[in-house]
């Protein structure tokens, strides 16, 4: 059986493939040659509209370039004020992108696979944004095997009109999901269990940061068995793109767009749509200065004054977990509060996403200071093909969110466990100590436990 890891970002896709053997598991990421032939282990989530209206994806040569459209995918799960497509355009774009990933991955394993995926969400959101993730893929599966009956030749003749008009975006129920097998998991949550399960980590408490494109997302969690045990993760929206203030140039691009066809609308269809109806069919100067390559390649593109707002907002969230954490202590525990910061100073804060390799954006949050880079040394590297390559070329953090997905289980329905139970060891040994502590009272004896670190810790 074969289970596919998709992690759709909004810079770039990342896709790991699990085979298993009786109980062995082989792992392999897929790989995507560029328009010059070179392997990569990534794809641009890029879309290009030809002045024939015709749809290119991923790698997109020169002679097939026009209309650039990008970061669907953060419009299709979450808002933000510096980009003008709305939700429903951007399930449409996604659609489209991920049943351009379906083709390939149907011509290179057939049908005989499953996809677990991942989505930029936090724990108060995350069914409703699972519900987003199923009908886009869903959708796209429609289109691949329905409407295009495997024909990819003629997915990619289908000029825009076309294949809007050919595309529904599926209502979301519970029996779609199960008859494609889909599962979808938080971006937060998904590199979780390969970096746990070898025992890298230290067991307690661990704040991991994956920094994505476009959201960053945060988990809180410990490690109990070898498993982690998620007690809160959530996701803000911000990424690479807002830190190279990305998003505002691609919202001058549509606004562009519209101004050159006196098009007012706001969906992005009509825009496109009355450029390709119009009398010119050459590109608009807007269309020739914008990059296929949104990935970002230095330090020196991150505006420093976006890094301060950036860090800001994830330091008061990280924030608000951490007051919740001491709630939890000094109503559940008679340790003096200091004795849990000063703990929480060796805790391990785990950065892992494309923006983490960036030592600048690498800042300690809280008490949590011990910051660690996944590395392959987190990875089970006997068992994941092309390795020493992935080592070399430095992708283990921008890869891990797809390996950890690619990890096949039976259910998506993740048990966020109560912020009560972290302390639950202490509150035993408390007792245990007042109970100690007792005895030695009764007879005559004077001793407290709590004069003996070593024995609450």
């Amino acid at each position: 059986m074969i289970t596919v890891g998709l992690d759709f970002g909004t810079h770039q896709t990342k896709i790991c493939i699990e085979k298993k053997k009786g109980v062995e598991c082989n792992y392999s990421f897929v790989k995507y040659k560029d328009d010059k032939g070179v392997e990569h282990y990534t794809i641009p989530s890029v879309i290009s509209i030809n002045n024939r209206g015709l749809l290119s994806y991923g790698f997109i040569s020169n002679k097939d370039r026009g209309t650039t459209i990008r970061y669907f995918k953060q419009s299709a799960f979450c808002t933000s004020p510096e980009i003008t497509m709305s939700q429903s355009d951007a399930m449409y774009f996604s659609a489209w992108y991920l049943a351009y990933i379906l083709f390939d991955l149907e011509e290179r394993y057939g049908k005989d696979f499953v996809i677990q995926m991942g989505a930029p969400t936090d724990s108060g959101h995350y069914e409703e944004v699972k519900q987003v993730a199923v009908r886009i893929l869903v959708s796209a599966y429609r289109l691949v095997e329905d409407v295009f009956q495997n024909d990819k030749a003629a997915f990619l003749y289908c000029n825009i009109e076309s294949l809007k008009d050919k595309t529904e975006i599926v209502s979301y129920s519970d029996e779609i999901k199960e008859e494609y097998g889909i599962l979808v998991f938080p971006e937060a949550y998904a590199c979780l269990k390969p970096l746990t399960s070898r025992g890298k980590i230290a067991t307690g408490m661990s704040l991991m940061i994956d920094i994505g494109g476009g959201t960053t997302d945060v988990s809180f969690f410990t490690i109990e068995n070898k498993l982690p045990q998620v007690y809160d993760f959530f996701s803000i929206n911000k990424g690479l793109n807002y830190l190279t203030n990305a998003l505002k140039e691609e919202q001058q691009h549509l606004s562009n767009l519209a101004r050159h066809q006196k098009v007012h609308s706001e969906s992005i269809f009509h825009k496109i749509l009355s450029k390709l109806g119009g009398s010119s069919t050459t590109h608009t100067p807007n269309d020739i200065e914008v990059k296929l390559d949104s990935n970002v390649h230095s330090v020196d593109e991150l505006e420093p004054e976006r890094i301060k707002q950036y860090v800001g907002e994830l330091k008061k969230e990280c924030n608000l977990l951490i007051q919740r954490l001491q709630f939890e202590f000094t109503h559940q525990t008679k340790i003096p509060l200091y004795r849990l910061n000063d703990a929480l100073q060796s805790r391990p804060l785990i950065y892992t996403g494309g923006g983490s390799t960036f030592k600048r954006l690498q800042v300690p949050y809280f008490g949590f200071k011990d910051k660690k880079l996944i590395s392959h040394q987190e990875w089970d590297t006997k068992s994941i093909d092309d390795v020493q390559e992935i080592i070399k070329l430095g992708l283990c953090p921008i890869l891990s969110t797809s390996y950890g997905l690619a990890i096949s289980v039976a259910s998506d329905n993740i048990e966020r466990k109560p912020f009560t139970d972290i302390f639950d060891k202490i509150r035993s040994d408390e007792y245990e100590e007042e109970q100690q502590s007792y005895k030695y009272q009764s007879s005559g004896r004077s001793f407290s436990a709590y004069d003996d670190w070593d024995a609450i810790k």
